[in-house]
């Protein structure tokens, strides 16, 4: 080989080193090795409800590529992912692949077509920034997300509530309680009726003090307690009696009323359905009520006197002494009547005995 030859060899290889040289810096990732680097984004979801709810728990979400052609998870539709989440649970969107360096941005939501009543969504919209980077071990892609107020937050996570609506009190069915006195009282009197709850923690109408309220009718009449709403199904007992205000000459009822309200939930809303049955177990329309008044009069007293006795269903401690007071008395004057009928007579005798004697003598 001539030394031109050797020359030219030289001047070859030279340029094909240059040319390397130059690639290595055009196209790192040929040198380093992986050319490419995947991401998996989480996407997490709360789920909260009453307890022993059915309420329907899966929810749709989107993740949306803000740049036409952007790596996508598989399984999507051009630049739209549609996925689910159930109940309280985070799900894995990827791998996404990315094989260029550059800036990747995506928008991630709830999609809700349309809203459901007693639901509460969370409107929240998250955006991903995927910046893929070159380094010395190959492409490298970071994660960043933020909030829709534009805040770096470490995870995406959206939270959805159910809660029925409240029963609407107007619609419930309210039976009255409705008060009969039999026989003659000169005055009304005041009766008192309670309504009470199985559970005192149960709803109540205003006016409740523990699960119990109180409500009052002068005389014969009728009136109601009135309604309250429930915030949650389930099964509520209440009963509904006459209190024993001791009212002089009355006999009290003592008639017992039991209230069953079965509540439901109806797409979202709460619906109740309300038996009221009386002792024995029979469906009524009504809290129906009867006392009785009595009294008795025209039994003699002493000296001629009268006594009007009132008789009631139940008397007081008082009451009972006050009568027996009374019979002591009357019985005290027969016996001191008695006792001075029998010293004129005794005396009388004592006088014809005496004359007799003398006729004697």
């Amino acid at each position: 080989m001539s030394i031109l030859e050797k020359i030219q060899k030289k001047r070859s290889l030279a340029c094909c080193m240059l040319l390397a040289c130059l690639f290595t810096l055009v196209s790192p990732q040929a040198a380093y090795g992986a050319p490419a680097d995947e991401v998996t984004l989480a996407v997490g979801q709360v789920f909260t409800k009453p307890a022993g709810s059915t309420a329907a728990d899966t929810f749709t979400y989107t993740l949306t590529a803000q740049q036409s052609g952007n790596p996508m998870p598989a399984g999507s539709s051009g630049d739209i992912c549609t996925f689910t989440i159930s109940d309280t649970d985070t799900v894995d969107l990827g791998p996404v692949i990315y094989s260029t360096a550059g800036t990747y941005s995506y928008e991630i939501r709830q999609t809700v077509i349309p809203p459901q009543t007693g639901y509460t969504y969370d409107r929240q919209v998250y955006t991903v920034e995927v910046y893929a980077t070159n380094t010395a071990g190959g492409l490298q892609a970071d994660v960043v997300v933020y909030n829709e107020n534009g805040l770096k937050v470490p995870a995406i996570v959206f939270e959805n509530a159910y809660e029925p609506l409240a029963s609407d009190p107007s619609i419930m069915v309210d039976p009255p309680v409705k008060k009969t006195v039999s026989g003659s009282p000169g005055v009304n009197g005041t009766f008192t009726f309670k309504l009470e709850a199985e559970d005192k923690s149960d709803p109540m109408p205003a006016g409740s003090k523990d699960g119990v309220k109180l409500m009052t009718i002068i005389g014969p009449g009728e009136e109601d307690f009135g309604t309250w709403s429930y915030t949650k199904a389930g099964t509520y007992h209440y009963t509904i009696s006459e209190v024993d205000n001791g009212e002089t000459g009355y006999t009290y009822d003592t008639t017992v009323y039991t209230i069953t309200d079965c509540v439901t939930d109806a797409d979202g809303q709460l619906t109740v359905a309300r038996t009221v049955t009386n002792a024995a177990n029979r469906p009524v329309d009504s809290y129906y009520f009867v006392n009785k008044y009595t009294s008795v009069k025209g039994v003699s007293g002493p000296g001629g006197g009268s006594i009007d006795k009132s008789i009631r269903g139940a008397k007081t401690g008082d009451d009972a002494m006050t009568g027996f007071y009374q019979t002591m008395l009357f019985i005290g004057g027969i016996v001191l009547m008695a006792l001075a009928v029998y010293r004129i007579r005794n005396r009388k005798m004592r006088i014809r005995l005496s004359g007799k004697w003398s006729l004697k003598e």
